[in-house]
């Protein structure tokens, strides 16, 4: 069996969430962008759907998860973090960074978060 090493990337997922240490952040909310990197292990041979993490599952799982409140962009990229390794037994390395758009401190654009293994 043929053996590679493949990543499926999900690159700048725009959200819209009411998450921030303030109460005010998360009453009003903002803009985050969202990053997901996952490693798998397939066989390029005979690929099927079936044999993959579906890109459609991970956007809407992510959407789902920054609908909850989190007071951290720490909080939200853990948890982003441990469901998607949920998906499948093929992950093999994962990698997630949220960004926090349009900072309410002056002349800070963004901040952002990453874990990955």
């Amino acid at each position: 069996m043929n053996s590679t090493q493949t990543v499926l990337k999900i690159n700048n997922l725009e959200i819209w969430a009411y998450h921030g240490w303030y109460p005010e952040e998360r009453l009003i909310g903002g803009l985050y962008n969202i990053d997901i990197s996952i490693g798998l292990d397939l066989n390029t041979t005979t690929l099927q759907l079936a044999d993959t993490v579906d890109y459609q599952d991970v956007v809407d799982l992510t959407k789902s998860i920054m609908k909850r409140e989190f007071k951290l962009i720490e909080e939200s990229c853990t948890a982003l973090y441990h469901e998607v390794l949920t998906l499948s037994t093929q992950i093999n390395q994962l990698e997630v960074t949220v960004t926090k758009l349009n900072i309410p401190i002056n002349n800070l654009q963004s901040t952002s978060f990453t874990i990955r293994s």
